[in-house]
């Protein structure tokens, strides 16, 4: 192969590892970055996905959460006090804030509100420029 074709085929991969981490998807890791932007998560009947979720601190995001399940659903950051109401099948709600502290917190859909989430994630919070 001459040094054309292979810096193509460098090219290439390099296209498509961009596309990857664009689309949400990192090494067959589903996850979502959210650096002041808009971040949507699908609740169906086995969790969160993304079931991860990576933003800035003091930077707003903005996440649609959305229940594609067969059940009723909620979705909650319990540490920042985030709660949607629970969501029926189809059922969609925006939720709007800034993170404040760095760190990883646990997201949960608990519809019962009793504290026995039935399924969790987790919501990274990195540090700012």
């Amino acid at each position: 192969m001459d040094g054309n074709h292979a810096r193509g085929g460098r090219a290439i991969c390099a296209v498509a590892v961009a596309v990857a981490a664009t689309a949400g998807w990192a090494f067959g890791t589903p996850l979502a970055l959210a650096q002041g932007r808009h971040v949507d998560i699908q609740i169906t009947d086995t969790g969160f996905q993304p079931n991860q979720v990576t933003a800035t601190v003091d930077q707003s995001i903005r996440i649609t959460v959305a229940n594609r399940g067969t059940t009723t659903h909620q979705f909650s950051i319990p540490y920042y006090r985030i709660y949607s109401e629970n969501l029926a099948p189809g059922q969609t709600q925006q939720i709007e804030f800034s993170p404040w502290q760095t760190g990883s917190f646990e997201m949960v859909s608990d519809p019962s509100g009793k504290d026995r989430p039935e399924f969790r994630g987790t919501f990274h919070v990195q540090p700012g420029a």
